[in-house]
């Protein structure tokens, strides 16, 4: 059987906030590493907590540096850690300006106005759609790679179809229940 030949998509867009907290969170979906982070800011949130229960009703008060540590675990826990890391990839992603991705049967290249790489489709086995974009990721366990496709810098509708029948061909689709898009 011969294997499909693939026209070449392009996109351009310029990384934004938004862009890196949506990778993010669709990343933490396809992250071991993320998902135990999940996990243990929920339990020392609940230790917090119960020993802050405990003490009040033990002493009738509870110590302010108890209270400002819950605050900061449940900021953390509501989204302030993944929009401080977006922020972070953000400022380094804004330095490059705008970014100009070609994706074909060979692989996907990026380039910026610094620099051009290119991953191979091995280099990236699966990826993630959100509603606002396709997000491929690295093989390993902790999806340590990833590199953004933003719908919006696709030129048509058709092309994002197009790009998303390429990555079913190239690479397999992580997230809840194989369902598209991932939230």
């Amino acid at each position: 059987m011969r294997k499909a030949v693939v026209a070449r998509i392009e996109l351009s867009y310029t990384p934004t906030v938004e862009d890196f907290h949506e990778a993010l969170g669709a990343r933490a979906k396809a992250s071991k590493s993320a998902r135990r982070t999940r996990w243990l800011l929920a339990a020392a949130t609940f230790f917090l907590a119960a020993s802050a229960v405990l003490k009040f009703v033990k002493d009738g008060s509870v110590d302010v540096p108890v209270v400002a540590g819950f605050t900061v675990l449940v900021l953390l826990g509501l989204g302030g850690q993944t929009r401080l890391h977006a922020r972070s990839f953000h400022r380094l992603a804004a330095t490059k300006g705008e970014q100009h991705i070609v994706i074909d049967d060979s692989g996907v290249t990026v380039s910026t106005a610094h620099a051009t790489h290119t991953l191979t489709w091995q280099a990236t086995p699966r990826y993630a759609e959100t509603p606002g974009m396709f997000l491929l990721l690295s093989g390993d366990k902790n999806a340590s790679t990833m590199t953004l496709l933003p719908k919006r810098g696709l030129g048509t509708a058709a092309d994002t179809d197009r790009l998303r029948a390429v990555l079913d061909q190239h690479s397999s689709h992580v997230g809840a229940g194989q369902g598209r898009p991932v939230a």
